[in-house]
């Protein structure tokens, strides 16, 4: 059996491939043209990162998995690998507690202005403490868009630090159980002091935060988005952050991926930019690797269907 890994995988995942299988790591950023080389002889792959498109699926001739190191589908061309007939599995719930945790970071970040007070302190050798007041989560309404897992673990840590959380999903059955306000979104943006974005990418969720929805905002208001980029329009942030239409905003996921270093938004001083890094914790990582693995052993080896399918 044959598995193509296209990305940095932890060993703990690695090893249990290696236990059944020949593996072939193509290290990120994988080239497409290296993707072709390997894909036609592979039974499944282990896809972290990189774009498999409609190209590629028309090169495989046997794969029975794709199982996907993360929830996210927007890298794969669904209609053609639904098409071939071809399971994906993801690592639900596996970064979750990773990105709920990031999120939490990033709005004390930018409530408490500590990247501004480190700056100061290192490089300006200044002691002005009194340019650094901050606000206090307690005082807050935090607006999640998007009520799945990470929204859900998202809503609790605010809660615990005495913030209202109100939320909004464009599927109903995701907060029909919700403890916290359910509300439209248009009315969520126009109500929050911190919009925190949960929700897939979708044709219908791009650029989600738009021109128009910025213009909705408290003037003191927060945004963070740890979720997809092209839910966030970057040029509107962009414009309505230099313009003090919105107080501040942290951006860990971009339209594009490294993204052009030369946009509006990394000039942005009230704008808060790490490179997709929510996810990026050593357990996180740990138990997505491992849990595709057991995927693909669990289809290849043991000739079962996958837990979970994403394609169907």
């Amino acid at each position: 059996m044959k598995v193509l890994v296209l990305g940095n995988v932890r060993r703990e995942g690695l090893e249990i491939l290696n236990a059944f299988a020949k593996v072939t790591i193509l290290p990120e950023p994988a080239a497409k043209a290296d993707i072709l080389a390997y894909i036609g002889d592979m039974d499944a792959v282990l896809h972290k990162i990189g774009r498999i498109d409609a190209d590629i699926i028309a090169r495989q001739t046997k794969l029975r998995l794709i199982a996907r190191h993360g929830i996210g589908l927007d890298d794969l061309d669904l209609q053609r690998i639904r098409a071939a007939g071809i399971p994906v599995s993801t690592t639900q719930g596996a970064n979750s507690h990773a990105v709920a945790e990031a999120t939490v970071g990033l709005a004390l970040s930018l409530l408490r202005h500590f990247r501004r007070a480190d700056a100061m302190i290192k490089h300006e050798r200044a002691w002005a403490r009194e340019t650094l007041m901050g606000r206090e989560l307690r005082s807050m309404t935090v607006g999640i868009v998007g009520f799945g897992r990470i929204g859900r673990l998202v809503a609790g840590l605010f809660t615990a630090f005495g913030a209202k959380v109100i939320v909004h999903d464009s599927v109903e059955a995701a907060v029909a159980d919700s403890p916290y306000p359910a509300i439209a979104l248009d009315d969520l943006m126009r109500g929050a002091d911190i919009i925190s974005l949960h929700c897939p990418l979708t044709p219908e969720t791009r650029h989600l935060i738009n021109e128009d929805r910025l213009r909705l905002l408290k003037r003191d208001a927060l945004l963070i988005n740890t979720a997809r980029g092209d839910l966030v329009d970057q040029g509107a942030l962009a414009a309505a952050a230099k313009a003090g239409r919105v107080a501040g905003a942290a951006l860990d996921v971009f339209d594009r991926e490294p993204p052009d270093f030369d946009h509006p938004i990394f000039a942005c001083e009230n704008v808060i930019t790490t490179p997709h890094v929510s996810a990026m914790t050593r357990e996180a990582q740990v138990a997505m690797a491992v849990n595709a693995a057991t995927e693909i052993r669990r289809v290849l080896v043991d000739g079962r269907q996958p837990t979970n399918n994403a394609a169907t």
